[in-house]
C-alpha cells in the first residue's frame, strides 16, 4: 500500500491485479442477464484506482472494494430501461459468469437457481459464497451489504431458504410436470427467471402432493456445493489489467423446460 499511495505504476497495476478476480467474481455471480458485468467491473476497478490512495484505513481496502462492486450493481439495475427489456435469448444466458466454470449438476443447478432470487439475496448469495471459500470475511460481507454483523446470519439465512424454494422451482420445471395443474399455472410465464414466478411456483410446490414428491427430499446445502469454486478472470479485463489467469470456455446454460398448457 505505501508503494500505491507514493504513486507507483507497477504497485497500482498489481494490486489491481490482485482484486479484479474478486470484484468481477462479486459482480458476475450476482448479475441477471441484461446487465453489462465487465462495464459493471470495469467501472468498480476505476474507482478502486482512483480512490485507493486516500483510503484512510487499509485494512478495509476489501471490504471497501466489494462495497463499491454492490453499489454499482444496484446502480446498474436502477438504469436498466424498463422491466419489459429484460428478456434475452435463452442461449445467450450461457454467457453469465455463474456458468462461466466447469461445474457438476448440482452445482449448475444452484448456479441456474440463483438467477431466481430477489436481486438483494442474489448479491447477498454472491458475496456468501465467497466467504465461504474463504476470499471475504464475515466482516467484508457485512460492509458490503450496509449491515451490522451479527444482522448478517439473519439475513444469510433468509437467503438460504429463498435459495433452496428456487433450487425446487428449477427442479420441478425440468422434465415433464408432475401434476395437471403445474403446465397451466405457467402458462402465461415467458419463460425467463423471475421472483415472482419464483413465489407462483413455490406456493404451488408446497400445496402439490406430485410435486412435492417429485423435488422433495433434503437438498445437498450449498455451502458444500460452492466452497470449492474459484474467483473468475475474464480474458479482456485479465489483459486490461495486468492480471493474470482467464476463464474455461463458456458452456451452454441447462435449459429451463416449458410446457405447453393441457386442456
Amino acid at each position: 500500500m505505501a508503494a500505491v499511495r507514493a504513486g507507483e505504476r507497477g504497485a497500482m497495476r498489481a494490486l489491481a491485479a490482485r482484486y479484479l478476480p474478486l470484484v468481477y467474481t462479486v459482480v458476475g455471480r450476482a448479475a441477471e442477464p441484461g446487465l453489462d458485468v465487465d462495464g459493471i467491473v470495469r467501472e468498480t476497478m476505476a474507482g478502486l484506482v482512483a480512490g485507493v490512495p486516500t483510503l484512510r484505513e487499509p485494512t478495509r481496502l476489501r471490504a471497501w472494494v466489494v462495497t463499491i462492486a454492490v453499489r454499482h450493481l444496484a446502480d446498474a439495475r436502477r438504469q436498466r430501461p424498463t422491466p419489459g427489456d429484460r428478456r434475452t435469448d435463452p442461449a445467450a444466458v450461457g454467457g453469465l459468469v455463474l456458468l462461466r466454470q466447469a461445474l457438476t449438476r448440482e452445482q449448475r443447478e444452484v448456479a441456474e437457481a440463483t438467477r431466481w432470487l430477489d436481486p438483494p439475496y442474489r448479491d447477498l448469495l454472491s458475496l456468501w459464497w465467497l466467504e465461504v471459500g474463504g476470499h471475504l470475511s464475515r466482516f467484508d460481507v457485512a460492509a458490503a451489504v450496509a449491515l451490522p454483523v451479527p444482522h448478517v446470519a439473519v439475513r444469510v439465512q433468509r437467503m438460504r431458504e429463498q435459495l433452496d424454494t428456487a433450487r425446487r422451482v428449477v427442479g420441478v420445471l425440468r422434465g415433464r410436470p408432475a401434476c395437471d395443474d403445474l403446465p397451466a399455472l405457467v402458462a402465461g410465464w415467458d419463460g425467463q427467471p423471475d421472483p415472482l414466478w419464483r413465489k407462483r411456483i413455490g406456493r404451488h410446490l408446497r400445496g402439490c402432493h406430485g410435486c412435492a414428491e417429485r423435488v422433495g427430499g433434503r437438498l445437498v446445502p450449498p455451502e458444500r456445493l460452492l466452497a470449492g469454486l474459484p474467483p473468475l478472470v475474464p480474458p479482456d479485463l485479465a489483459a486490461a489489467h495486468g492480471a493474470p489467469g482467464a476463464t474455461t470456455a463458456v458452456p451452454q446454460a441447462p435449459a429451463t423446460s416449458r410446457w405447453p398448457a393441457t386442456g
